[in-house]
């Protein structure tokens, strides 16, 4: 009898995965426990391990395919059984109720996967599904891709699809650009956000930083995230999640922190920050910054997190407007530092300037408390002994 290899959900935030490879072929032996193949889930990648000892009989989700969570990826079977084969013989082909196939990435437009619902709602008004762009899982049509083409009226324009003539490719949004697709576009389906936006006079934090008075290797990314832990302590509404008709305001402080990564922006997650000093904070944060970029950060350390920073100020850029990390309430972009001219006794003298950016949930919080807690941030970046 085959023992089936299904693909674990890693955390609550994994759905489905890449195959990235097989390390094993078929009829190679396995032991239990072996890891047997590499799939890429929730921005990391998972090893998945044979649950038993055996001969790898069937490969039903070759690299590169698209497989939900506990589908199943393989059969393993005994040394003895028909179904392994023999030297230099290829296995038997396994029983039909065994041969549960997993979604394939599509590479063609044609191949794209229409959600049921979707194929049947497009079928009643009468909706091209070519018509359709899919939102879903490597470009799946959803119910919901439908519906917004039915708002858009039967004289809508069709985006009109690029002609892939000699050199061009095909990217699909999969592995980490496809969750990162799927959860920003969700983030923006499902919430109200707007953004505060505020300038920080930080002369005396970065005099404070050249200065030598901070503890070594802290960086201004850390001062910002000692002051966000700060402010959410005084203003926990902003720490929280919110789900369905309820939001929940987080006992700790789980800090996210973005990551850019070769493969894309990564939040790592920093537990229970609450009551960490600045220097703790600080060789925390560059921890699991050096994790996720080595793909060594596990599926706990890649959700959960409460409150996100994303800080774009070391690639240049002086504001932006972040996109919530659902199911969060909020999350602060940090801008670079700039010289910005100022009034005094004297004249217009020349002061260090910081842009934050707060974006806001507004089903779960006003824009006077977030007005506050952006202000509680300013002030401790201002006055960085507070830090310590």
């Amino acid at each position: 009898m085959a023992t089936e290899v299904r693909l674990p959900q890693a955390g609550m935030g994994m759905t489905d995965g890449t195959v990235m490879e097989w390390l094993k072929d078929v009829g190679e032996q396995v032991r239990k426990g072996e890891c047997i193949a590499e799939v890429e889930a929730a921005k990391t990648t998972v090893e998945i391990e044979a649950p038993c000892d055996g001969i790898l009989a069937r490969i039903l989700a070759p690299a590169g395919t698209l497989v939900p969570v506990r589908e199943i990826m393989a059969l393993i079977v005994s040394p003895d059984d028909p179904s392994a084969g023999s030297a230099g013989q290829p296995p038997a082909e396994p029983a039909d109720e065994a041969r549960v196939r997993p979604r394939p990435l599509p590479t063609e437009a044609g191949e794209v996967q229409v959600v049921p619902a979707a194929r049947r709602l497009a079928r009643e008004h009468g909706i091209p599904l070519t018509d359709v762009p899919g939102s879903g899982p490597g470009g799946r049509i959803t119910e919901a891709d439908v519906r917004a083409r039915i708002e858009q009226g039967p004289g809508a324009s069709v985006p009109a699809r690029i002609e892939q003539g000699p050199g061009a490719s095909v990217l699909p949004l999969a592995g980490t650009r496809g969750v990162i697709a799927r959860r920003m576009l969700a983030s923006l389906q499902g919430s109200a956000q707007y953004t505060l936006v505020r300038a920080v006079d930080v002369t005396a934090l970065t005099d404070w930083h050249d200065r030598g008075a901070r503890p070594g290797g802290v960086t201004y990314a850390d001062a910002v995230a000692r002051a966000v832990v700060l402010s959410l302590a005084e203003h926990p509404n902003l720490n929280a999640h919110i789900t369905g008709e309820q939001v929940l305001l987080a006992s700790a402080i789980d800090l996210g922190i973005g990551i850019d990564t070769d493969d894309g922006l990564v939040v790592g997650v920093l537990r229970n920050v609450g009551d960490l000093g600045l220097a703790e904070l600080s060789a925390r944060r560059k921890a699991i910054t050096e994790r996720v970029r080595a793909g060594r950060a596990g599926v706990e350390e890649l959700q959960g997190s409460t409150f996100t920073i994303s800080n774009l100020g070391r690639l240049g850029i002086d504001a932006f407007t972040p996109i919530i990390n659902p199911p969060e309430v909020a999350i602060l972009g940090v801008g670079r530092i700039l010289d910005s001219p100022a009034p005094s006794a004297d004249g217009i003298i020349w002061r260090k300037s910081m842009t934050l950016s707060l974006t806001v949930d507004h089903r779960a919080v006003d824009g006077a408390p977030a007005a506050r807690f952006l202000a509680g941030v300013a002030d401790r970046l201002q006055a960085p002994a507070e830090l310590l």
